[in-house]
């Protein structure tokens, strides 16, 4: 079993009180700490390795010194659920997006205890750059459908029978590589918000990205 490079308590705590003790995913920022039923505390809050604390590991990095890996620089405080969303979907977890969402969230305590507050805006032209075939499709679609704001996903080969009255959107795996890592970049750039129900992977265009969608070209 590889050597690992964990956090020791002091850093770990370090990582937490940096974020506020909240989640440092931008779409989540949920509380990690509270009490409990009783007279004590209840955490679920996880100091998540940026790079692997081990080879082998997400996002591995071969050039960091074991005591760089096990440096407050190196973690990321996010709830339980996030930490394994980060660890399980990559793709859409680069070193790069994990370090912006710790600075943003040690930007948003160091700005909160002052009384101040942050709010994120993100380019949707950036996003456009990173998928210029899906959001083409999403522009023509809302063009010749500008009230409508629901689409699902899936295969060509589903039957999908929706209402009548609400017409939806449809995309397929077919037509996009990676089309569920891609719809998870959008929800991070509030493009889009997961609506799923009834086994059916759903989602709804933001106001905001559809007024980018519907803007002359």
């Amino acid at each position: 079993m590889a050597k690992r490079d964990d956090f020791s308590a002091p850093v770990i705590r370090t990582i937490a009180q940096r974020a506020g003790y909240r989640c440092s995913n931008q779409t989540c920022l949920c509380p990690t700490i509270g009490p409990d039923g009783a007279d004590e505390s209840a955490s679920i809050g996880v100091a998540a390795h940026i790079t692997a604390a081990a080879e082998g590991g997400p996002r591995y990095d071969s050039t960091l010194t074991a005591e760089e890996r096990a440096a407050a620089e190196n973690g990321i405080w996010l709830c339980q659920t996030c930490s394994r969303l980060i660890d399980v979907d990559v793709t859409s977890h680069s070193i790069d997006q994990l370090r912006e969402w710790k600075t943003l969230a040690e930007m948003r305590a160091y700005l909160g205890i002052r009384g101040f507050a942050i709010v994120v805006s993100r380019s949707f032209q950036k996003l456009e750059d990173k998928m210029p075939s899906l959001v083409a499709e999403m522009r023509g679609d809302i063009a010749s459908a500008p009230f409508t704001r629901e689409f699902i996903i899936g295969s060509k080969n589903w039957s999908y029978n929706g209402d009548p009255e609400n017409p939806i959107f449809q995309y397929y795996f077919v037509d996009h590589d990676n089309l569920k890592p891609m719809l998870k970049v959008m929800q991070n750039y509030d493009a889009i918000n997961d609506t799923t129900y009834n086994n059916v992977d759903r989602f709804e265009f933001t106001e905001e990205f559809a007024e980018y969608l519907l803007l002359p070209v």
